[in-house]
């Protein structure tokens, strides 16, 4: 099992990968047409992409005098936004600095957001206090789960909450296709 060190050395690899747009190969740009194609088109059609929306509206709750933090969250999403703009706080974390500088540009109008880039398990990550940490298909990243879930413990208020959002833990499908994908896709090291 991973320590936190191996882990941090593991995130300055990936901190690379994202901030220099390595160049997809081919087996990563068929993977990013079939799941921002067909796979979204289907999860539209077959009413998923609706459940998921209500599902997290409902989890999320009244976020009016939360403070929230949106791990992993790259450049964005539709839910970093829907925080952003609903929470009293929000801060967004990333690894890549160019994401994290798309995201700032789309949080501007909001004086209660912002987004930093750093490392969730690194000394540096300082905040806490936090009533809600969302990570939407963050999890899967971390080889050992016990690391992140006590840093994520460490950050969180008494009974505040973490959501996890991660099709590639719940979906067999998308687990499957991720399996045999894996070891071809353009950061597989």
């Amino acid at each position: 099992m991973k320590t936190t060190e191996a882990i941090l050395e593991t995130n300055k690899k990936q901190k690379e990968f994202y901030n220099n747009n390595i160049k997809q190969n081919f087996f990563t740009k068929i993977r990013a047409k079939f799941r921002n194609g067909l796979l979204n088109k289907t999860r539209k059609n077959i009413g998923i992409q609706d459940q998921v929306y209500l599902l997290h509206k409902e989890w999320f709750g009244d976020l009016s005098n939360k403070k929230v933090l949106d791990l992993g969250c790259y450049s964005g999403n539709y839910w970093s936004l829907y925080l952003a703009e609903n929470a009293k706080e929000y801060l967004g974390i990333d690894l890549s600095d160019v994401a994290i500088e798309k995201l700032n540009e789309r949080l501007k109008p909001l004086p209660n957001a912002k987004a930093e880039t750093v490392d969730f398990l690194c000394d540096d990550f300082t905040q806490n206090g936090f009533d809600l940490i969302y990570a939407y298909g963050v999890l899967h990243h971390f080889e050992n789960a016990n690391i992140l879930i006590d840093k994520l413990n460490e950050k969180l208020v008494p009974k505040g909450e973490i959501i996890s959002y991660d099709p590639l833990q719940t979906s067999w499908p998308i687990k499957i296709i991720r399996s045999l994908y894996r070891p071809f896709q353009s950061d597989a090291a």
